[in-house]
């Protein structure tokens, strides 16, 4: 009779043990954000250029503000928590790249990433340096809010918008190669 209480006790332990580690196991699968990039909803329309303000993940201000009287190229890409990126922006970073060693340090051209990262491990510096992006770099999301990718994701995810010398938009992109956008800049540089 002893032996039955005890095997009974301590089945139960069992049991508690395996609902606890259970329990445990579902709270943190619940609770796990997301490895994948967040959405970034298109806007409907782009009617004016949208001033903002933000930080580099190097600590170092951008306003775009600042920046008038340049052409303005911003790219949006949404990043997931351990720095994916969906295949546009693989694409448009190496594009950005090519058109940034033909423009960065001689042209009145300003180039600017604009990074969705929701997640507070979402390794943006790792992309930086994969991507050898040498031009402002920030994260969207450093103020709690996603107000650029709002207002300027007109494509989603991988948009990049020209704002011309007049600080004036000029034009959107879904996806588009260096030499394209090269021209474009060339002609808004003469204009």
């Amino acid at each position: 009779m002893e032996k039955k209480k005890q095997t009974k006790l301590l089945l139960g332990v069992v049991c508690l043990i395996v609902i606890v580690v259970v329990g445990i196991a579902a709270w943190q699968y619940v609770s796990t954000p997301s490895e994948d990039p967040p959405e970034i909803t298109p806007t409907t329309s782009l009617f004016s250029t949208y001033e903002f303000t933000m930080e580099d993940i190097d600590g170092t201000r951008f306003s775009l503000n600042n920046n008038r009287g340049r052409v303005i190229v911003i790219h949006l890409m949404a990043v997931g928590c351990s720095g994916q990126i969906n295949q546009i922006n693989d694409n448009q970073l190496t594009q950005l790249k090519s058109l940034c060693n033909s423009y960065c340090d001689n042209k009145p051209v300003t180039i600017v990433s604009v990074a969705v990262a929701t997640c507070e491990n979402s390794r943006l510096s790792w992309l930086r340096s994969i991507y050898d992006v040498s031009w402002f770099f920030g994260n969207d999301y450093d103020d709690g809010t996603v107000d650029i990718a709002q207002n300027y994701g007109v494509y989603g995810d991988g948009t990049i918008i020209v704002i011309d010398k007049d600080f004036q938009v000029h034009e959107a992109y879904s996806e588009i190669d260096a030499s394209t956008l090269k021209s474009k800049i060339n002609q808004l540089l003469e204009s």
